[in-house]
């Protein structure tokens, strides 16, 4: 399973990749025979982060979001999984297995030296980036089971967000902070809830009998994608963050999954095995068609 400044970004017609499949609301980014997964956009909209085995195991790559040339950013032959952009665009946090059970870590965007974040027994999965870059909430089963927490960016002591003896996992915070999204079985099947970001009481947001998981706030804070099985396979939707109707955004017969949000709200990478193994894909939410230019430009709002 499974970012406000304005300024102006060009984006050439790579951006709109066409492949088998493809139109020009909908376009692959990586093709590579190995597996890639869990997304996520740099805070400028041009590259995206994510977890690949063509190592021969688990690492985090980077690569253009028009597609091209991609760039190992960890080499550790332990798994490293799950990146995270920081919202200055300088580091990307990962859990990784390096230290013999999950933890959180993070390294430098280009590559370098890592660092361990949080150093509990426990495994700790799935960290996202507090709006102002000063937290990462995670998922962690350190309290028995597994439950959100956070910790400052550079280490520290750990808060526990959630509590119920359910399992709750997939932490993603609202763009103004104050919320997180997560990925709950409290309701008796996988359901997306918010809960204030300080602890408090959870609101239940999906309440479909499928499984609804990997929640990820739109820019302008009004909407949730999320990956569900409502659709008899798992495909990418929408709902209102106060809850409502759902809206599905992916039809593929194929697994689609792990939905990140571009910095300007006008696309939603996700993975998925359409292409025969799991590649990293785009699409534009309201399925308008994008027309083809040499140059475009796209005026791009960031978390």
């Amino acid at each position: 399973m499974r970012r406000i400044n304005v300024l102006l970004v060009i984006i050439a017609t790579a951006f709109f990749v066409t492949s088998a499949g493809a139109t020009d609301w909908l376009w692959q980014v990586t093709t590579d025979p190995e597996d890639d997964y869990d997304s996520t956009w740099s805070p400028d909209g041009t590259t995206l982060a994510f977890q690949s085995n063509r190592s021969g195991n688990a690492d985090i790559w980077t690569i253009p979001a028009a597609g091209g040339a991609v760039t190992q950013i960890t080499t550790d032959p332990s798994s490293d999984a799950w990146p995270a952009w920081s919202p200055d665009g300088t580091t990307l946090a990962f859990n990784s297995y390096r230290s013999g059970n999950w933890d959180i870590w993070t390294i430098p965007a280009a590559g370098g030296a890592a660092t361990r974040i949080t150093t509990d027994p426990s495994e700790d999965k799935y960290p996202a980036w507090s709006p102002d870059g000063t937290a990462l909430a995670f998922m962690s089963d350190r309290g028995g089971n597994g439950d959100i927490w956070r910790i400052p960016a550079a280490g520290g002591a750990a808060t526990q967000i959630t509590t119920d003896p359910s399992a709750d996992a997939w932490p993603a915070w609202s763009p103004d902070g104050a919320s997180i999204a997560f990925g709950s079985f409290r309701s008796g099947n996988w359901d997306i809830w918010t809960i204030p970001a300080g602890g408090g009481t959870a609101t239940q947001i999906t309440t479909d009998p499928a499984y609804d998981i990997n929640p990820a706030w739109s820019p302008d804070g009004t909407t949730i994608a999320f990956t569900s099985g409502r659709s008899g396979n798992y495909d990418i939707w929408t709902i209102p963050t106060a809850g409502g109707l759902a809206t599905q955004i992916t039809t593929d017969p194929a697994y689609d999954e792990g939905p990140a949000w571009s910095p300007d709200g006008f696309a939603i990478s996700f993975d998925s095995d359409r292409s025969g193994n799991y590649d990293i894909w785009v699409i534009k939410p309201d399925h308008t068609s994008v027309a083809p230019a040499s140059l475009g430009e796209i005026k791009a709002t960031f978390r």
